[in-house]
């Protein structure tokens, strides 16, 4: 009898003991997911001031993980763009995201933001910023900027500048002066070549290297800038390289489409994508004839539209155009120059419409 009494309870304490730890971690669970839709909402574009006199603008992003973020900012006196991590402390559920400061170039951190999460869903945030040694601590206060309002005539001025006869670069200006001088390092020779004057013509003399450059402009109204720029160089063979940048000129940030398209449509938007480019992959296999091998055109009708056919696309009066990046399994090199921008994905501005959050630059397009 008094065995069977400790089993009992044993067995109930046991019992008590999963009961508890199974509600510990749904509660744990719950506080995190909550804690991750806090750090979603605070994806966008800021502009404030460090201890009242450093006037800043700042991006945040969606990042590889559910509870983390990236982004850049810049001080309108330099337009030097510094590069953003955040995260929260996991030991613990936190009210605060730390956001990671440091160069492109600098793998140590250069300062470091703190940013209160009860703050997401606020058109202003309060915080702090200090230095990486922990010695000056400034206070933050950041308001959100951008958006859908369309800016009376914020257009770009453009003009080319020329380097070594075959290097055409943009000069690219606005009238606000913060957005300028980032403009000027988007579009500079060396952010858009990956090197200087006495390096490209070095490669020029050796007939090896980049080459040339040049750019191209598919929109500027409404406060958004659509370019892209073209590198050519020499190797093994002549190869071609090019990246369009989407730009919100009252930041001067990137339109990450990502972040623009709402989180509870995303799976409608990317099905979208792939009946869009479904179409494509068969015409490129008709269009190819006997060029792709079996396996390869098993490759091609493969392609499935993801976040990933978004990263690169140029804005245009009838739309967004994706470029999706041709890739399998066997995939050669010569086959991808071929197939290069045979995945074009076209999304009119009434389709783009349902899928962008409310207070999207890209909006502006509707």
């Amino acid at each position: 009898m008094c065995l069977n009494r400790k089993v009992g309870r044993a067995l109930l304490l046991a019992l008590l003991g999963s009961q508890s730890a199974a509600w510990a971690q749904d509660t744990r669970a719950s506080l995190r997911a909550e804690q991750v839709a806090k750090l979603q909402a605070l994806a966008g574009s800021y502009e404030g001031r460090i201890g009242g006199k450093y006037a800043i603008r700042l991006q945040l992003s969606a990042g590889e993980a559910d509870t983390l973020l990236t982004g850049m900012y810049y001080y309108l006196s330099k337009g030097q763009p510094l590069e953003l991590k955040g995260f929260t402390r996991p030991s613990v559920p936190t009210q605060a995201l730390e956001l990671r400061e440091n160069t492109s170039a600098a793998a140590e951190a250069t300062g470091w933001f703190t940013i209160g999460l009860g703050q997401a869903n606020e058109p202003e945030l309060l915080g702090q910023w200090f230095n990486a040694s922990g010695t000056t601590l400034l206070p933050v206060q950041l308001r959100r900027v951008g958006g859908a309002a369309r800016p009376a005539g914020l257009v770009a001025h453009i003009t080319p500048k020329v380097y070594l006869k075959s290097f055409r670069v943009p000069v690219v200006t606005v009238p606000d002066a913060g957005v300028t001088r980032l403009l000027a390092h988007w579009f500079s020779l060396q952010n858009l070549t990956t090197d200087d004057v006495t390096g490209l013509r070095q490669q020029l003399a050796e007939h090896s290297g980049t080459q040339s450059a040049d750019y191209s402009v598919s929109y500027n109204a409404r406060g958004l800038l659509s370019l892209t720029a073209q590198t050519e160089g020499l190797g093994a063979g002549v190869w071609y390289d090019s990246k369009t940048y989407n730009l919100d000129l009252i930041t001067g940030f990137p339109i990450r489409l990502a972040d623009e398209l709402k989180p509870e449509l995303l799976s409608q938007f990317l099905a979208l994508g792939q009946r869009k480019l479904a179409v494509k992959n068969k015409e490129c296999v008709a269009g190819q004839g006997d060029f792709l091998s079996a396996e390869d055109q098993a490759g091609v009708l493969s392609q499935e539209f993801d976040l990933g056919s978004t990263e690169e696309y140029t804005i245009g009066t009838g739309g967004l155009v994706f470029d999706h990046q041709v890739s399998y399994d066997g995939l050669s090199n010569y086959v991808w120059k071929t197939l290069r921008g045979s995945f074009e994905v076209t999304f009119t501005h009434a389709e783009l419409k349902p899928f962008l959050k409310a207070n999207s630059p890209l909006r502006r397009l509707l």
